[in-house]
């Protein structure tokens, strides 16, 4: 029984420090400012009083202060609280009284400390399937968690830890963790997944909807198959010219055979019928009626010597050799001389 009251003192006391703690209007930080707003208008001819936990911290009346100073309240009689403490929790209570003394407002405010929260951390954990992400923080009492990603945040996640999958990472994807309270927010360092498990997924980069590596092999195997059709397609482009050239010439040389065929024997022909004359060879008889002895004998007419001389041109149009002349017809018959005149016997 004696031991059950002590125990029974301790929660009584724990539940109504967190109801008081719970039912705080306002928070502030050790060492900072605020200010407990009334938002109260023309009050310059009516009397104001500000009260912590029942007693009076501020009084002005007629224009004096008393206790308090000018810079302790503001136009609108807020209070001003300047270098707070814990001593600077509690209740504080406003009240306005117009010229005949009567209360026109109360109204009443109470006021918690928060210490700053520190700056969290997060480290990440990988699996085959996720990456689960914690918060690390040293105090995270009366602390909100918030995650975002790539700078933008991640509405309904305000536990200590997030999970992502990995179907739903990308490499450039980045994470931070935020940590609130009444008085302060701190941001942790970006950070970004590494470890293996992330960097299969994360390095699986899409490339026309397919994979990435896979896209790029099927595209350099197109490409080879590409270069070797253009290879093969030059190759048998310079066959088929040089196959046509040497067509062309066979047929060439197949048109041109019986012209050298007829050309051959022309001259041989002709190397006989013009025979260098040795010495001891029968020199052709001499026709009746011919030049006298001492003659240089007939002359070649122009006809029979261009006949005699080979035409290239006519050869070279196709036209067949003239047919070579015969020793009669080369060498005519000589002119016939005037025959001399004799001394005429003298006339008797």
């Amino acid at each position: 029984m004696a031991c059950t009251l002590p125990l029974a003192f301790l929660v009584l006391h724990g539940f109504i420090s967190l109801s008081a703690e719970d039912s705080c209007d306002n928070y502030f930080q050790p060492g900072g400012n605020f200010s407990i707003p009334l938002k109260y208008t023309d009050l310059s001819s009516k009397e104001i009083t500000w009260k912590h936990n029942g007693s009076v911290i501020f009084k002005r009346k007629n224009g004096k202060f008393k206790p308090g100073k000018t810079e302790d309240i503001l136009e609108d009689g807020s209070l001003q609280l300047n270098g707070l403490v814990s001593a600077n929790e509690g209740t504080y209570k406003a009240e306005v009284f117009n010229i005949d003394g009567k209360s026109i407002k109360d109204q009443s405010f109470s006021l918690c400390m928060k210490e700053k929260v520190s700056k969290p951390s997060v480290k990440f954990t990988c699996s085959d399937k996720d990456v689960t992400f914690t918060c690390i923080l040293t105090n995270t009492e009366g602390v909100t968690f918030k995650w975002s990603k790539n700078r933008q945040p991640l509405n309904g996640e305000k536990k200590t830890t997030l999970i992502i999958g990995l179907k739903q990472l990308k490499e450039l994807d980045t994470f931070t963790c935020s940590v609130v309270n009444e008085v302060s927010t701190e941001t942790s360092d970006i950070i970004k997944p590494t470890c293996k498990a992330v960097s299969k997924s994360i390095d699986r980069r899409l490339l026309f909807g397919f994979d990435f590596l896979t896209m790029v092999c099927i595209l350099a195997g197109g490409g080879g198959l590409v270069l070797l059709l253009i290879i093969i397609t030059l190759v048998c482009c310079c066959l088929s010219r040089r196959k046509s050239q040497m067509h062309f010439e066979e047929e060439r040389e197949l048109r041109l055979a019986p012209l050298t065929k007829t050309q051959h024997p022309y001259h041989s022909e002709g190397q006989t019928k013009h025979p260098s004359h040795p010495e001891g060879q029968k020199q052709r008889q001499r026709p009746p009626g011919g030049a006298p002895p001492g003659s240089t004998g007939p002359r070649p007419t122009a006809r029979a010597s261009n006949q005699a001389e080979p035409q290239p041109r006519a050869q070279a149009q196709g036209r067949p050799p003239q047919t070579p002349l015969d020793d009669d017809e080369e060498h005519p018959p000589p002119l016939p001389q005037p025959r001399k005149k004799g001394p005429h016997p003298p006339r008797h």
